[in-house]
């Protein structure tokens, strides 16, 4: 994405999978960087629509028990204003850290953001969740890519956290997520529009091997899919 590592001043997140527990957390945050990445691509009533039907508690607790799909939560030592003070002052720093791989809808709410930072960061007092991924295999994946394959369904960073390296750092653990289980390829689909996340994919190996219809309620988009060899 653009900008995406444009700060030199990297920060090494922590990073843990999420369990059941997790789905009210991970829907926060999943709501909250959705709204800073796509707000204003569809109509309000398209994008509640969406969000009911894919970012409810009880569709996140059954996307976290099956077996077939990983999510994880990348945390980050320090806390948002000091992220920003340590970014401050980077020309070219336009970063949209937000990777959405399931076009622009991937996390809106009919109300705006689900809340302020420290709504999510006093859940884990420890480290402050800054963003997280979804990788799916086998029937978990959203479209049929023959043997051998992984998909990285959602990454997602917060709005305060782009440009600090979160987002490589996911995209590394899917790699390496992929390769501890011996597959051949790794592929994922992003908005056609979404031209920070097509850069930033790009940069890592990935290319353009087909499209897909995406629905965003009754808003049908089209998902360039992009893959990659591990």
């Amino acid at each position: 994405m653009e900008g995406l590592d444009a700060s030199n001043s990297h920060i090494v997140g922590t990073v843990r999978r999420c369990a059941v527990a997790d789905a009210g957390l991970l829907h926060r945050l999943s709501v909250e960087t959705y709204v800073d990445t796509f707000d204003g691509t569809s109509s309000d009533e398209d994008m509640r629509k969406f969000l009911e039907e894919t970012y409810a508690e009880p569709v996140l607790r059954e996307e976290l028990a099956n077996p077939d799909s990983m999510f994880f939560i990348i945390s980050s030592p320090s806390d948002p204003q000091t992220e920003a003070e340590t970014q401050g002052g980077q020309s070219g720093n336009t970063s949209n850290d937000s990777v959405g791989s399931a076009g622009p809808a991937d996390s809106a709410g009919s109300a705006g953001p689900a809340g302020p930072v420290d709504s999510i960061s006093s859940v884990h007092p420890a480290g402050t969740p800054a963003g997280y991924v979804k990788l799916n295999f086998g029937d978990a994946q959203v479209e049929d890519m023959g043997p051998g394959t992984m998909e990285v369904q959602r990454l997602y960073i917060r709005k305060a956290f782009k440009g600090c390296g979160f987002g490589t750092q996911l995209m590394n653990l899917a790699l390496d997520t992929a390769r501890e289980r011996n597959l051949r390829k790794v592929w994922l689909g992003v908005w056609e529009h979404n031209e920070p996340a097509k850069r930033f994919y790009a940069g890592k190996g990935f290319v353009r091997v087909g499209q897909h219809a995406f629905w965003q309620g009754d808003d049908k988009q089209t998902d360039y899919l992009m893959a990659r060899e591990v």
